[in-house]
């Protein structure tokens, strides 16, 4: 039988919501795209930023050890340098790769109370359906990437004008940091940019209302090619110091270790 938790205090946040549902069974992760579609995005979108950069690819390091790790790294200031032209980098390669499509599809499968985590620039404000969500509370750790999309935000005012919307500065590795619970959880590409993307994980498992809420995940990390694994390696703390994005992650084996799987169910998923 799954534990149960006690539902997170509110501290001073000036969104209003009903009484929280009581714990149920664990909130289930999906969709979430495994299979086929991780290895696509691991595949695709990693080798794109490997080959536009020389300094990444043509100068490899001499050794396997990694220098730069979540415990001795800040990626803090990276954020706060690459914010102001975030879009404008990477939106070729998303175009590219079809990663628009994926948020499309992803997004657009929100329902009810929604909260983002990892907003960023705010990617996926154009793929929400507002006539299937109540409310959609925009998170982010970095106060410059979150700045950025309240900017952007401007533009969607009236695809959202019948929905609640907030935007709240959250760094969800934090044990309740999630003040509310919500029927949908969405984080596209965040988890590579977590110190503990264990416990970011959980606490995204705890926000959610019950059984019946989702965790819709969009991420990328370690593929299936071995080739592929040792040019992610090589080049790590090159592209963390540049992105802030451990991009060699296991998530498949983040998905398994027992603290998550105890506070989530993961429905079983096959490589197609």
């Amino acid at each position: 039988m799954a534990k149960r938790h006690a539902p997170f205090q509110p501290k001073g946040t000036s969104t209003k919501y009903a009484p929280n549902t009581p714990p149920r069974p664990r909130p289930k992760l999906g969709p979430i795209i495994l299979g086929g579609g991780l290895l696509y995005v691991t595949a695709a979108y990693v080798s794109m930023i490997v080959f536009k950069s020389k300094n990444d690819t043509t100068q490899p390091t001499m050794t396997t050890e990694q220098a730069v790790t979540p415990a001795s790294f800040d990626t803090s200031p990276v954020w706060e340098k690459v914010a102001k032209n975030y879009d404008k980098e990477i939106g070729w390669d998303e175009l590219v790769m079809g990663i628009g499509l994926m948020r499309r599809w992803l997004v657009g499968q929100a329902k009810g109370d929604v909260l983002e985590v990892s907003t960023g620039t705010g990617r996926n404000f154009a793929y929400y359906k507002p006539d299937q969500v109540d409310s959609v509370t925009f998170t982010d750790c970095h106060t410059s990437m979150l700045d950025e999309a309240k900017s952007k935000f401007d533009k969607y005012k009236e695809q959202f004008h019948k929905t609640f919307v907030n935007f709240n500065q959250v760094n969800v590795e934090q044990p309740q940091s999630i003040t509310q619970k919500y029927d949908t959880v969405i984080d596209t590409f965040g988890l590579c940019s977590c110190g503990d993307p264990a416990n970011a994980l959980i606490t995204l498992a705890e926000s959610c209302k019950s059984e019946e809420s989702r965790i819709l995940l969009l991420e990328h990390g370690r593929s299936h090619y071995d080739w592929l694994n040792r040019l992610l390696d090589t080049n790590v703390d090159k592209h963390v110091t540049r992105w802030g994005c451990w991009w060699n992650r296991d998530l498949i084996g983040l998905f398994e270790q027992e603290k998550v799987k105890e506070k989530l169910e993961i429905p079983n998923q096959k490589s197609k």
